[in-house]
């Protein structure tokens, strides 16, 4: 009864309202019309491809994610069910339009679309048309109609990576009173922690949930091997030289970076110092070289016109900060003096020392990080002026920080193998 009366809740009232709000602040965002626009072809695009399927039975494996961050951590596990099932086929659809158009194709991907409306109507043509062996979600990111039209499909449903920080809105009144009925439909929840263990039982009412690990930890690995075969940047622009990026930045780290950079520069002005924004739009590049005035800094897309006292480089386009970080000796995680810190993981795979802002509750790795000793939260301006200094000078601090970064990666591979077996498991029954 719960069920149906919140279904028809979220169907008649409020999906209808969310529906009205989204397309009205598609009006002035460009952002939110692409998704808009590319949901309206979802259908069409999941017909195309059943069509043309050599094998209609064949088994079809449905995952979703939020964002290109959410895809990007399970790309070990979509690789690992591709080899294990190399006849299965992938679709991953995203939520968002920055995964969407950043992840054109990916290995063992076979359709990459957007997720539809989540109103019953386009759910269950989707579905239908799809018929799926399973529905993956990614961390979180729950819609309930996908949830109800699936387990009325008899299509087993699974969270993977699932992780939920304390203070998450869900597991607050009215938001987790409104879906618990909703998480309690998984099959399976495979938390990276003991703690999103915790929390994922307190939200679906079960005590179902294991904990595997969170694949994050694999993908580093295989992106940090990756990366030693691609050159960004110029062999004689760092080589011999000691480098700090600052990785996935936000204006409001830059507020405490720009100033110690200065400082550090004025010291040690042979450094190399790379900054990596989230978001490199012309505004924000254009703000960071209002605050690099005086110093000797470039563009990477004008890296050939740079002179040897280059200073600061900054990086104007996406998808090379893992091979940036190959390069570093000290590395900033952005996000952290925002909302949510970005990967931590990424420098930390290199054996470098991380620094990071004080916004990093969200981050289950950032917590282990520093309790291991291979990450340094910093407070402010001063503080980071401090640490860079520290880290640069002190040769064996530096190394023993990077060094623990290092071995808490290491420790932590696998969980790739283990979530896929636990799902198998499940699938088959055991």
């Amino acid at each position: 009864m719960i069920q149906l009366l919140l279904f028809l809740f979220y169907n008649l009232l409020f999906f209808p309202v969310l529906f009205i709000v989204y397309h009205s602040y598609a009006l002035f965002r460009p952002k939110y019309r692409k998704g808009i626009l590319g949901r309206y072809g979802v259908i069409k695009a999941a017909e195309k491809f059943r069509n043309h399927l050599d094998n209609a039975s064949r088994d079809l494996y449905l995952i979703h994610c939020a964002s290109m961050g959410e895809f990007e951590h399970l790309k070990p596990f979509v690789r690992r069910l591709k080899e294990r099932l190399p006849k299965s086929r992938t679709v991953v659809m995203f939520f968002s339009p920055s995964g969407y158009e950043n992840v054109k194709s990916a290995p063992g991907v076979d359709l990459i679309i957007y997720s539809p409306f989540d109103w019953w109507f386009p759910v269950y043509r989707f579905l239908r048309i799809l018929r799926p062996k399973a529905l993956l979600i990614a961390k979180y990111d729950v819609w309930p109609n996908l949830m109800w039209f699936s387990v009325w499909r008899k299509i087993p449903r699974f969270l993977v990576n699932a992780t939920l920080y304390d203070r998450s809105s869900r597991l607050k009144w009215p938001l987790r009173w409104l879906l618990r009925p909703v998480y309690g439909l998984f099959d399976g929840i495979f938390a990276i922690s003991e703690k999103d263990r915790h929390n994922f039982d307190q939200l679906s009412g079960k005590k179902t949930t294991l904990v595997v690990g969170d694949t994050k930890y694999d993908q580093v690995v295989f992106r940090s091997e990756e990366s030693r075969k691609k050159t960004v940047i110029p062999p004689e622009i760092h080589d011999n030289r000691m480098v700090f990026v600052a990785g996935s930045t936000w204006p409001e780290d830059e507020e405490h970076l720009l100033p110690a950079i200065r400082h550090y520069l004025e010291i040690s002005p042979e450094t190399l110092v790379i900054i990596c924004p989230h978001e490199p739009t012309a505004a924000h590049l254009a703000q960071l070289e209002n605050g690099l005035g005086g110093l000797a800094f470039t563009r990477l897309s004008q890296i050939e016109n740079s002179s040897a006292q280059l200073q600061v480089l900054l990086i104007d386009r996406i998808g090379v900060l893992a091979n940036l970080y190959s390069l570093a000796d000290v590395a900033y995680v952005g996000g952290s003096f925002k909302q949510n810190i970005h990967n931590v993981l990424e420098p930390a795979v290199y054996g470098i020392p991380v620094l990071f802002g004080p916004v990093n509750q969200n981050s289950h790795e950032a917590q282990l990080l520093k309790n291991c000793g291979g990450a340094i939260e910093i407070s402010g301006t001063a503080d980071l002026q401090s640490q860079i200094e520290k880290l640069f000078s002190d040769a064996d601090f530096r190394q023993q920080t990077g060094a623990a970064a290092q071995k808490l990666v290491a420790e932590n591979r696998g969980a790739t193998d283990q979530m896929l077996d636990a799902v198998m498991k499940k699938l088959s029954g055991e």
